[in-house]
């Protein structure tokens, strides 16, 4: 073997034409073309909009934490959070997949529609970042927001906003999205898995998901809440006034398929719960046979199964399964429906707001709105009004009558009916029998990380909050 030995002066010329090949475009070779620093807008929001859902609307929040606490479904194999045992792995999940995916992702799309002078790209953003921040904040309080997604800008350590300057800041955003929407420019077209680019139906999403954040904090700052939600009724375009109007994301076959039809492939661990089943044949309502399947033993009864009970109280073919309205392959998930905007409209009335209609009409019309998307008729609906146990007028607290009809109608929308829950206290749910805490938990414990990689601002957070706790309550949830 021969050892060639470099003298110094040639280190010097090879270092020279390496420097000369760097400048030549061999530095080139270290960048990943399958890995971009930088796309549109328009390739980001398809991302965020199924990664929003993703954390918000489904499977493991909808199945296994707040549609569980609202006593939607229930766990029947593998029941811990049903027994109000909180995995901080799935607490930390929940955290780290929205900060670090569809909040980073709408930021960018935020500041590409600022940049390049696009509003309806920025309104788009600030809508879907209400929605996402709005669900965080219900579920932990006070949270990052003011200074969340900046890591890139050199912040690692932000700090946690009060869940009051949080409100405060997205009834702001989302008046400033729906008065920049242009109609006179192009949305982003197919690509917006949501309304398929029709700007004019953001426009009325971002009223009216303003309309569901005024109403939530009508306990702790009515005056505000009440001036909120008549300005986003009278704000330009509108809320929702059709089913077409409402705010969906539909699943595709074989590829992008609905979460949970994709679980239950290879699981069987829900079921619907006894408290809404019981609900539901109680009064009537013609929306059993959707929200549920019949018993596999039977094929015809349904059955729900007790919230909060121990694995193997049950056998699997004696309890009713989720319907498959909402387990089909192609079934859509609800950012906001409809009928959400006129029960918040009813309750408005209600409260002696100005909500555009009577208090007993808009509650109607809400309910109605509800079972007609299923293709239920208008006569099968107006024999349930008329029962007295759904009648407006038979009705003697009203409120509870709305409260509890919501809670119906939210079927699907976990942390949204678990939101209402904890706001209004209807329906009067109770924990199960076998569960290891006093009450249903009201808010979400803060994940183990927060408490290494960002204590300062975390400890901040929980000196101002007092209890956060399982047991404890975020700003709004007002005893």
């Amino acid at each position: 073997m021969t050892i060639r030995r470099i003298v110094p002066g040639a280190v010097a010329v090879v270092l020279l034409l390496a420097t000369s090949a760097c400048e030549q475009g061999l530095t080139d070779l270290n960048e990943n073309p399958n890995a971009p620093t930088d796309v549109p807008a328009t390739l980001l929001i398809r991302p965020a909009i199924t990664n929003s859902a993703a954390n918000g609307l489904g499977v493991g929040m909808t199945w296994n934490h707040a549609g569980l606490w609202a006593q939607h479904f229930a766990q029947i194999q593998y029941p811990d959070e049903d027994r109000f045992l909180v995995r901080d792995g799935s607490v930390q999940g929940f955290w780290d997949s929205w900060y670090s995916g569809p909040l980073r992702d709408i930021q960018t799309i935020i500041q590409k529609g600022e940049a390049e002078n696009r509003p309806n790209y920025t309104a788009m953003g600030l809508i879907l970042r209400a929605w996402n921040i709005g669900i965080i904040t219900d579920l932990w309080g006070d949270v990052p927001f003011s200074e969340a997604v900046s890591g890139e800008g050199g912040q690692f350590t932000p700090k946690y906003d009060t869940q009051q300057e949080i409100y405060t800041a997205l009834f702001a955003d989302l008046r400033q999205a729906a008065e920049m929407i242009n109609l006179s420019q192009p949305g982003m077209g197919a690509v917006d898995l949501i309304y398929q680019g029709d700007m004019e139906k953001w426009r009325k999403f971002a009223n009216s998901l303003r309309l569901r954040l005024a109403m939530r904090i009508s306990d702790v700052d009515a005056s505000t809440a009440r001036t909120q939600f008549e300005a986003a009724l009278a704000s330009p375009g509108g809320v929702f006034q059709a089913e077409a109007d409402q705010a969906r994301l539909a699943y595709l076959a074989g590829t992008n398929r609905n979460p949970f039809f994709q679980n239950q492939l290879t699981r069987d661990d829900h079921r619907i719960s006894a408290t809404l089943v019981n609900h539901l044949i109680a009064t009537g309502d013609p929306r059993l046979p959707v929200y549920a399947n019949p018993i596999q033993s039977d094929g015809v009864s349904f059955v729900g199964h007790q919230n909060g009970r121990i694995t193997g109280s049950a056998p699997l073919t004696e309890r009713s399964k989720v319907g498959n309205w909402f387990t089909g392959e192609t079934s859509p998930v609800f950012f906001q429906r409809y009928s959400e905007v006129l029960f918040l409209r009813a309750e408005a009335a209600q409260r002696g707001w100005n909500a555009g209609g009577s208090a007993e009409a808009l509650y109607e019309a809400a309910v109605r709105a509800s079972m007609s998307q299923y293709g239920i008729s208008q006569g099968a609906a107006s024999e349930f009004l008329a029962r007295p146990e759904n009648s407006f007028a038979a009705a003697g607290n009203k409120l509870q009558l709305i409260g509890t009809q919501k809670w119906v109608a939210l079927f699907g929308q976990g942390t949204e009916a678990y939101a209402e829950w904890r706001r209004t206290g209807y329906p009067a749910l109770a924990p199960g029998p076998e569960v290891v805490l006093p009450n249903i938990p009201r808010r979400f414990p803060y994940p183990a990380l927060e408490t290494s990689l960002n204590q300062a601002s975390l400890n901040a957070a929980l000196q101002r909050q007092g209890d956060v706790s399982l047991q404890g309550r975020v700003w709004w949830d007002r005893p």
